[in-house]
């Protein structure tokens, strides 16, 4: 995909499509890393993303076990 440099104050930018920055999942926040003349833009995933639906999840299904709990 070929994309245009656009000036942004003192600075350079490129626009990325919607579709790019939800396949890439995509944040406000990207590292940014230049490899071999190349710059790479990777999503920040956060470690404990989601931690707290699936906590929810679990504890769901823990309450509506009607079964005898063997040990």
């Amino acid at each position: 995909m070929r994309v245009k440099l656009t000036k942004i104050g003192n600075s350079w930018g490129v626009r990325l499509p919607k579709n790019v920055i939800k396949e890439c999942e995509f944040q406000k926040e990207l590292n940014l890393n230049v490899e071999q003349k190349r710059v790479v833009l990777s999503a920040i995933h956060q470690e404990r993303a989601g931690w707290r639906e699936k906590i929810a999840e679990a504890q769901l299904s823990l309450t509506a076990y009607d079964g005898e709990w063997q040990w």
